[in-house]
């Protein structure tokens, strides 16, 4: 049955921080757990991020207030700067505001990779002012750029989202806002991934494909030299399609997903679930979980 004409919601400009620390002969990825009480993706595991606020949006003031003149800031953030300094500024921004880590410098020393003893109130207002109080910059050197997510057309609430890399110290030390978020884990992306598939870290869809694509680098170098050297990908935006039991996620690079209708065998899809590390490109969502399946037409 194909899906009801429905009109999208518009998505809101959004941006995500994924910190990565060198662990054993790997690295760990920093995931906070949103609150049940959210009105996106209740309780499931994500990186830092949020949507972008009016102050991240004063280009003047923060071309001020970054480590990186106007055409190294053009070279790191891969576009305009009047365009994607807002991004980068949101994703260090809502990194201090839900992790408790502030990616800034005070005149080439580091400001402090915490903020103290307790997570700031959620306001920008605050956090320009610290800024500019304390005569620190954002560390937009240590950036690199992973991909652009747009929400499903379906989903009430969307974003468009730039999803941002920082390497950390090994022994970086982060905490949930205990509002937002409410609780927070370092785990390699094969843990992580292992730990949704046993229904004890639910990961969301954007969370879940970033970690497996996150397995096909074997070290912090290797990942940061990846994130510096490429361009933004064309945006994923998944398609969403609503069953009876959960709803199926469908990638765009699934061959139903420019199709009209998604070819779906309702009764297996538990037996269609797949193994960490196997190739998908379409997840099913039920009961909080997203697990990647197999597509009808593969044999497993």
């Amino acid at each position: 049955m194909a899906a009801q004409a429905h009109r999208p919601a518009t998505p809101s400009p959004s941006a995500t921080l994924i910190l990565a620390r060198k662990h054993k002969a790997g690295f760990e990825i920093y995931l906070l757990r949103r609150s049940a009480a959210s009105k996106f993706m209740p309780g499931t595991y994500v990186f830092p991020g949020g949507n972008l606020e009016t102050e991240d949006m004063d280009v003047a003031f923060w071309q001020n207030h970054v480590d990186l003149p106007v055409d190294k800031l053009t070279q790191i953030l891969d576009g305009e700067v009047d365009r994607m300094l807002p991004f980068a500024v949101a994703a260090i921004r809502e990194t201090w505001e839900e992790a408790g880590l502030l990616l800034a410098e005070h005149r080439g020393e580091i400001a402090g990779s915490e903020n103290g003893g307790t997570n700031p109130t959620n306001s920008t207002d605050e956090f320009a002012s610290r800024i500019h109080e304390n005569d620190l910059v954002l560390s937009i050197s240590k950036l690199g750029r992973w991909h652009h997510w747009i929400t499903p057309e379906l989903m009430p609430r969307r974003f468009d989202t730039f999803f941002f890399v920082a390497p950390v110290e090994p022994d970086q030390k982060c905490r949930p806002d205990n509002h937002e978020t409410v609780h927070g884990t370092w785990a390699s992306p094969r843990k992580a991934l292992v730990e949704n598939a046993r229904d004890t870290l639910p990961l969301s869809p954007p969370t879940l494909v970033t970690l497996h694509q996150l397995l096909s680098f074997t070290s912090l170098d290797d990942l940061m030299n990846d994130t510096r050297s490429r361009s933004w990908p064309a945006p994923i935006m998944p398609r969403l399609w609503p069953l009876d039991k959960g709803a199926l996620i469908i990638e765009p690079w699934d061959p139903d997903y420019a199709r009209e209708t998604v070819s779906v065998h309702i009764d297996r899809l538990e037996k269609d679930v797949l193994p960490v590390g196997a190739p998908f490109s379409r997840l099913w969502r039920h009961q909080g979980i997203c697990r990647p399946v197999r597509h009808p037409d593969e044999t497993g």
